[in-house]
């Protein structure tokens, strides 16, 4: 009878046990939680599926045993577990990555997508990576590590562009987004050791999500967060930069002696008597007034001429470069606290830089805190995140760098800024020696212009404060739904402060101008003391978004989804204001009188009131948009994708069905490797993907109104209000937009020995800003609307190398991009002349060319009788500059080539040995021209450029085999200037390969201590004249100089 009563026992307890439930939770083999991973439980011929929640934990309701678990996330392999009992505690299940196309997760902004299953083109770059460098300005750490993306000199604000030119006129720069919300301000303001990683997205499925702001592409960054289920962590890193001085004799400049020459030559001739004798009293040259006083008998010839021979020994670069440069030195701390507990997590940085320029006196320091808190409740169902951001950027601006006179013309190169005792020593700048020399004997202030008494008295500071608020509320609803609202506040406050001291040039200069002279009384309009300049600027950013999501599995198929609303406002206000003056010890000024016309002491029959220097500028925009995105994918095998976005702008259209633009894009990817079909060992990942669609892009300074510039006369002799017509009305005026095609291939090999991704790509630029000519009698001769079309395309290649493995390794990393594009409708002419010298700068569109385009007349050599450049007019060798210039269409000039990179890359190669790696990193830029800078002539025989050619000129026959460099004309011939300078002998190719940078790491345990070196130089070129094609645009005229540095990062738990 026992053993019956055991046996009912157990028969009732059976039904209980084959209905337990089953728990547990899904990790990365780094410990991660796997949020969204997806799990079939197989049990008695019944499948039922469900997905990890955001901590990655999952419950089966109950399974009737044996049965099978199967485990599974996009880019992990497959875990399966056999279940025969129920298990006695939740089970841990810990997936690791398949391969190559496994465990990167690119971010839109919006949602983080898994790259195996994403059909767009997205470029991550890792934190690793970002942190190889170790410049202060995070977008300096994307160069030459990016496919698709290439810096581009003076090029804009952000001074990069993806995937090449997308517009003409409007905005070029692509759109930076920061935690989900659009940066609106200076991204040097992002402390770069706050990055957690960088998504590039490049076309349409990328980016169109964004819609409007999306058409130059899209960088997406995403700041460092703390970890659920993590001890407290303190991390600190380091670093100092150290650069060399800049190398003043990189370029081709006239000596001295060559200079001195000219300037005597010239006197001969009389060149210099209607300066001499100028009303204006306008400046010579130290030499010329040795020449006057040798002529006029105030010096003798032997006097004179022993000055003038020491003159010519003297290089000014010399002085410039030991007083006005320096080496620069950077420096870089963060610390940071993270960690979290099961329902919370939290993230705390401080950062704090300082920049030394090269050019002393110049410099930038900043002071960043960061803090981020999410918590859960209700078992994980409702996540709270809130964030703030605070930065502190101030820049000092005290040293211009180049040094001018007689109006802004280059320094005469024999000058010296200082005694042989080191003392300060005042140039010739704006005005003759004698001329202030009797302005002083009047009562004048002194007058002299002493470059290092202008360094050590410049105050010009600028200020850049930054408050950013970020909070989100998420909510996961049943059945994979989930809601969220996200707002974010962002304020920027720029202050500017000038102060030009009492005793500093510019305000003396001033003073003394306005000074009015009746007998021998003197009246000073402006007063004695400082002019202090002060600027402000604030912009006040809202952003709000409403987010409906859904992400769900059933079985073999997974779907993705989220759809939005979302309102944006930014209020920019800015003031300028003067006070003349200026006492910085009371902080007291003094009215003026900005409204009388007054006379220039140094010129009496010109004059203009006082500039107050005052001014203000106010602007709003609102943006509305209506978004949804969503992504179907069937046995992880194959993917479909679509996006729309709607926005509307106050900007545009008096019509409302023209305030908005609806953009979209459709994409798909096919994983071949997981088909059954697949067999190909080799390569046992492979993906191939395609996608189309439309993004916008925005021009501001065009309305559908009639935009007006207003004046209030101020500064016009009149004193009359008056308003400038900017644009006439509009009412067609769309957005930009932008068609994207990307076909795309993902690919691995073998145990990751070499993986890889390949793209090409096609874009079209339709409804862009353009100009056309119009109607005089409509008041205007230029339209500007929506007249443009660009089209362009190109190739993306992206190869990762696992060439060692084991206690040696090596790794190498290469990427290559190919970008053409062209002007495919435009229909605005301009002149000649406007294409050869500012195509290169993308001043003038040209149908069936780049923007930016190298343009040229065709060259027949020097004449070698005369040494005159000689072109072809008609088909004939001539001479005739100007009826050369006169009879070429902008259709008949040579093209030359782009002025922009078509083909840019990297080859990075990281070498490891126990504790210590070694990288490398060699970059190239191919397919593109510039001009090189040579002699003018002019009326000054080459005296103004002073460009070194002159050393090379033709000066007798046979040596128009030896140099292009013409002789110097018998009388001066712009036309012949012209048509030398923009002749095709000077463009050169700009293709070159070069050193970008060394790094050296040891790392043992939680620290890591490294030695950088970047800009270490060019190891190839193929111009002929040693260039360095970056540096011949380049206002500094000398390349970027070599730096080293050194830091460590260490990690405490």
């Amino acid at each position: 009878m026992k053993y019956l009563y055991m046996i009912l026992l157990l028969i009732a307890a059976l039904p209980s046990r084959a209905q337990s439930p089953v728990n547990g939770r899904v990790s990365g083999s780094d410990g991660k939680p796997l949020a969204g991973a997806s799990l079939l439980l197989r049990c008695a011929g019944k499948t039922t599926g469900i997905v990890s929640s955001a901590d990655g934990s999952f419950s089966f309701a109950g399974a009737t045993f044996p049965c099978t678990l199967r485990a599974s996330y996009i880019g992990y392999r497959d875990s399966t577990i056999a279940l025969n009992t129920p298990p006695l505690a939740p089970l841990q299940i810990m997936l690791t990555a398949a391969g190559a196309l496994r465990e990167i997760t690119v971010s839109t902004g919006y949602q983080d997508i898994p790259k195996e299953r994403a059909t767009g083109s997205f470029t991550q770059v890792s934190r690793e990576l970002i942190e190889r460098g170790v410049s202060t300005n995070i977008t300096d750490r994307l160069r030459d590590v990016t496919p698709g993306l290439a810096f581009v000199p003076a090029s804009g604000t952000n001074a990069f562009r993806i995937r090449g030119q997308s517009t003409l006129f409007s905005n070029a720069d692509p759109l930076i987004v920061v935690d989900g919300f659009p940066y609106n301000e200076p991204v040097s303001n992002i402390n770069p050791n706050d990055v957690e990683s960088i998504s590039v997205l490049k076309d349409a499925a990328a980016a169109s999500i964004w819609g409007s702001k999306a058409g130059n592409g899209v960088v997406v960054i995403t700041t460092k967060k703390g970890k659920f289920n993590r001890p407290a962590e303190v991390s600190f890193s380091g670093s100092v930069q150290a650069g060399e001085r800049p190398d003043l004799w990189y370029g081709s400049r006239m000596n001295s002696a060559d200079y001195i020459s000219i300037e005597k030559r010239l006197f001969s001739e009389g060149f210099f008597t209607s300066t001499e004798n100028s009303t204006q009293h306008l400046p010579l040259s130290p030499v010329v007034e040795l020449l006057i006083a040798q002529r006029d008998g105030k010096q003798s010839a032997a006097s004179v001429s022993a000055q003038i021979a020491a003159l010519t020994q003297i290089d000014s670069r010399n002085d410039i470069s030991h007083y006005l440069y320096r080496n620069s030195l950077n420096q870089q701390y963060s610390a940071s606290l993270s960690g979290g507990s099961a329902t919370q997590r939290y993230f705390f940085s401080a950062g704090a830089d300082k920049n030394l320029d090269n050019l002393a006196g110049n410099g930038f320091d900043r002071i960043t805190l960061s803090a981020n808190n999410t918590w859960t409740f209700f078992n994980k169902k409702l996540e709270f995140s809130a964030g703030l951001n605070l930065s502190q950027a101030n820049a000092q601006r005290n040293n211009p760098g180049t040094l001018t006179w007689n109006r802004g013309a280059l320094l005469y190169p024999y000058a010296s800024l200082v005694d042989g005792a080191g003392n300060s020593l005042a140039l010739i700048h704006d005005y003759r020696q004698s001329f202030l020399a009797s302005a002083q004997q009047l009562g004048f202030l002194d007058w002299g212009y002493r470059p290092l008494d202008e360094l050590a008295l410049a105050n010009n500071t600028s200020r850049l404060s930054t408050q950013r608020i970020n909070a989100s509320l998420l909510y996961h609803l049943p059945l994979g739904f989930s809601v969220q609202a996200l707002y974010q506040y962002d304020n920027g406050t720029a202050t500017a402060r000038n102060l030009q001291d009492a005793g500093s040039y510019y305000t003396r200069n001033l003073i003394n101008r306005y000074t009015q002279v009746s007998g021998t009384t003197l009246t000073r309009p402006l007063p004695t003391g400082g002019i202090l300049d002060l600027g402000t600027g604030s912009s006040v950013n809202h952003d709000g978004r409403l987010q409906l999501g859904y992400d769900h599995s059933y079985g073999l198929h997974e779907l993705s989804a989220i759809a939005g609303y979302e309102v944006q406002t930014l209020h920019v206000l800015t003031d300028a204001t003067r006070f003349y003056g200026y006492d910085a010890e009371h902080a007291t000024s003094k009215p003026v009188d900005g409204v009388t016309l007054f006379s220039y002491y140094d010129n009496p029959a010109a004059g203009t009131p006082i500039p107050l220097n005052n001014g203000e500028s106010d602007a709003t925009d609102h943006y509305l948009s209506y978004y949804a995105n969503a992504a179907y994918t069937y046995d992880r095998r194959i993917t479909l994708s679509g996006s729309a976005r709607r926005d509307e702008s106050n900007l545009f259209g008096v019509d409302a069905n023209q305030k908005g633009v609806p953009l979209w894009s459709l994409g798909t990817a096919w994983n071949l490797s997981k088909e059954t079909f697949y067999h190909w060992a080799m390569v046992p990942e492979l993906k191939v993907r395609a996608t189309y669609g439309y993004n916008g892009n925005v021009n501001k300074s065009l309305s559908a109104y009639t935009t007006a510039s207003y004046f209030d006369g101020s500064g016009q002799g009149t004193l009359l209000p008056f308003a400038t017509i900017i644009n006439p009305p509009n009412n067609n005026l769309r957005w930009e937009r932008i068609r994207h095609i990307n076909l795309g291939v993902d690919f691995a090999t073998k145990n990751d020995r070499l993986s890889g991704t390949i793209e090409l790509f096609w874009k079209k630029g339709s409804d862009l800003i353009g100009s056309t000519a119009y109607p005089p009698s409509t008041g205007i001769t230029v339209f500007t609307g929506n007249t443009a079309e660009t089209a362009g395309h190109g190739l993306d290649l992206n190869l990762n190398g696992r060439i060692l493995t084991g206690r040696l390794s090596w790794t190498a990393d290469y990427f290559l991009s190919y970008v053409t594009d062209k002007v495919t409708a435009y229909n605005q002419v301009s002149s000649t002349a406007s294409y050869v010298q500012s195509g290169n700068v993308g001043g003038y569109a040209l149908l069936g060319y780049p923007l930016y385009a190298i343009y040229s007349y065709r060259w027949a050599g020097l004449d070698p009788a005369t040494g005159d450049p000689q072109g072809y007019l008609n088909g004939a060798v001539s001479k005739d500059w100007a009826g050369i210039q006169n009879a070429t269409s902008p259709y008949d000039l040579v093209y030359n080539g782009p002025a922009r990179p078509v083909v840019t890359g990297a080859l990075r190669n990281t070498f490891s040995y126990k504790n210590f790696s070694l990288s490398a990193n060699i970059s190239y830029e191919l397919g593109y021209y510039f001009r090189a800078n040579s002699v003018r002539y002019g009326n000054q025989y080459g005296l103004g450029g002073q460009s070194g050619d002159y050393a090379l000129r033709w000066q007798k026959p046979g040596d128009e085999t030896n140099t292009y460099v013409p002789s110097i004309p018998t009388t001066p011939n712009t036309a012949r200037d012209d048509f030398y300078s923009y002749s095709s002998v000077l463009v050169q190719k700009g293709d070159h390969i070069r050193l970008s940078d060394i790094r050296l790491t040891f790392r043992w345990r939680k620290l890591e201590v490294y030695a950088y070196a970047a800009n270490l130089g060019i190891l190839w070129r193929a111009n002929t004249l040693h260039l360095d094609p970056d540096v011949n645009n380049n206002l500094n005229n000398f390349p970027n100089p070599r730096t080293i540095a050194g830091g460590l990062r260490f990690t405490y738990q």
